[in-house]
């Protein structure tokens, strides 16, 4: 009876014991987690603290070759190609409504013709969306000339800050350690000697050298302000012109472009000298409108060809009006600060006068041979004109056109391939020279300067891709003679190479056997080659980008830039 009443009892009892021993179980269990939690969270921190450690020493050691020992050539080319990547990404998953989407291969091709402000074409502009359009604006705009120098210069003076704080604490270190040695071996009298000797020169030199930094800092931000003004002031000029113009405002309403994103497209262009439009046809449907030319051709010169000199004249307009010390320093050291577009005085003339002279001499040469042709038919005198300077300003190097060029006498194509060949700062009246700055006359030859030896002529490049363009489009070339000729070709890869964008075109009309599925196209002769030949394009169009790097190893024309590159210079970053 005993034991039965205790095995009740523990059974009674049971629960109680179960209650108490759970809880405790559980409390174990957290505490365990706990402790594995705290741990792997400090395993988390302790590798993603390593991992942004290594990160930022990844980051400051590409910076500190970038800044000091990369090659200029290497860092565009970079630049270059991630903006030509990234834009064709964009342009693929920006796909028009309502419309087949252009191949991948097209949509690179444009990518790269628009960094490269070429404007050659293989896909109507008009199949693009709205949204597509702007991301063409922001190609252009990082991919101008300007925009492109300016990054150059800034990354400059980057490398200058840095290289000056890190001499700074050498010379703070060296100074110390020989103050030390003269005071413990001559005393003070004789150490305080030595200080004064050397420190009226060192000073000197630092003077210098900061006056150079402040002097850059400030060019700087005048090519930044010039740069944004003109792409504003165009903006709105084009705007009210359209306001003002109503048969303009109802075309472009007719292809769904909205007014502002024709204004801004058009100036970003124009500045930029890529010669791309929202039209299929360009400027030709403003061919009866000499207004609208005439407000255009200063926005092409003041962003390439009247670029230099202008430059040159808001730096001295800025000097009379602000008296700063640092724009007459700019003026009269051009090539210490060492931006390839701030030119002398005597050069800045010279490229006007040389500028001005190519355009009116291809003015007058369309008007002598092109005046009652087809190609100026349905215009007055007065727009006749007009057309034949706003053509010739493009051919150095927009590419906008407004008549149909394969329509040209043969002479006036000869003229426009010169024109296209030669680069935006060439002068006919240029003195030869030695103009490179005194770091570059100082930089040693070797290791930076090991690639040049394996550069081409601007020559070379042209004979060998002409060569390998005709090897690819050789079938094209047997069955259709006469749009393929060996002459569109030439001017095709002179185009693509001279960053140009004008095109002889195709015509199905030029058809030895006539082809009733033909159908004649807005966009480049380009755009009718094989892939293989398109191809071939890219690649010229990115040596044409990087010309101002192969021009080296020979002697120069008669006609060479004002620059007075020589075999020995260093080109700067960004091509500035």
């Amino acid at each position: 009876m005993h034991r039965f009443s205790s095995a009740l009892v523990i059974l009674q009892n049971l629960p109680s014991h179960t209650a108490m021993k759970l809880p405790l179980s559980n409390l174990e269990v957290l505490r365990i987690t706990k402790e594995k939690v705290k741990r792997f969270h400090e395993f988390v921190c302790t590798r993603l603290s390593s991992l942004s450690k290594c990160t930022a020493d990844l980051f400051r050691r590409s910076y500190l070759f970038l800044v000091f020992k990369s090659n200029p050539l290497i860092v565009q080319l970079i630049y270059l190609l991630s903006i030509s990547f990234a834009g064709f990404l964009a342009l693929k998953n920006l796909r028009p409504l309502n419309k087949p989407s252009p191949r991948n291969l097209d949509l690179m091709f444009t990518s790269v013709s628009t960094v490269t402000v070429s404007s050659m074409a293989t896909v109507e502009m008009e199949e693009f969306s709205g949204q597509q359009l702007w991301v063409f604006i922001i190609l252009m705009i990082l991919g101008g000339e300007v925009f492109a120098s300016m990054i150059g210069l800034h990354f400059k003076n980057i490398r200058a800050n840095t290289e000056e704080a890190f001499q700074t604490r050498l010379d703070f270190i060296s100074r110390d350690i020989e103050s030390s040695d003269v005071f413990t071996n001559s005393g003070q009298n004789n150490m305080e000697g030595a200080q004064s000797e050397e420190t009226m020169p060192h000073n000197q030199v630092q003077e210098s050298k900061a006056m150079n930094q402040k002097s850059r800092n400030v060019l700087a931000h005048v090519v930044a302000v010039y740069f944004i003004a003109a792409i504003v002031c165009s903006s709105v000029v084009i705007t009210i012109f359209l306001w003002i113009d109503s048969d303009a405002r109802h075309l472009l309403k007719s292809k769904h472009i909205k007014i502002w994103t024709f204004s801004i497209f058009t100036a970003v262009s124009s500045f930029a000298n890529c010669g791309f439009t929202p039209l299929n046809d360009s400027m030709a449907i403003f061919k009866n409108n000499p207004t609208f030319l005439l407000l255009l051709t200063p926005q092409i010169l003041v962003g390439n060809t009247l670029f230099a000199p202008l430059l040159r004249l808001s730096i001295w307009t800025l000097g009379k009006v602000s008296s700063r010390e640092e724009y007459a320093y700019i003026l009269q050291h051009p090539k210490e600060i060492g931006y390839r577009h701030l030119q002398p005085h005597k050069n800045s003339v010279k490229l006007v006068l040389t500028g001005v002279m190519l355009i009116l001499l291809q003015a007058m040469l369309i008007c002598y041979f092109e005046w009652d042709s087809k190609s100026l038919e349905g215009m007055g005198w007065f727009q006749k004109l007009t057309g034949s300077l706003f053509q010739s300003a493009n051919s150095r190097h927009a590419g906008e056109t407004v008549i149909n060029i394969s329509t040209l006498s043969p002479p006036i194509m000869v003229i426009f391939a010169l024109a296209m060949y030669l680069p935006s700062g060439t002068s006919i009246l240029a003195s030869r020279g030695d103009n490179r700055s005194l770091a570059d006359k100082k930089e040693n030859p070797n290791g930076r300067a090991t690639w040049k030896k394996f550069a081409m002529t601007k020559r070379t490049c042209l004979v060998i891709f002409t060569i390998l363009a005709c090897i690819t489009e050789r079938k094209s070339m047997t069955a259709d003679p006469l749009n393929f000729s060996i002459f569109s070709v030439i001017f095709e890869v002179i185009s693509a190479y001279g960053n140009v964008g004008y095109s002889l075109g195709y015509s199905c009309d030029k058809l030895v056997k006539p082809d009733a599925t033909c159908r004649d196209a807005s966009y480049g002769f380009v755009g009718r080659w094989s892939d293989q030949g398109r191809l071939i394009i890219i690649l010229v169009m990115f040596l044409g980008r990087f010309k101002a790097y192969n021009l080296k190893g020979k002697k120069p024309l008669n006609v060479h830039p004002c620059t007075g590159a020589t075999p020995h210079e260093r080109p700067e970053v960004a091509a500035n």
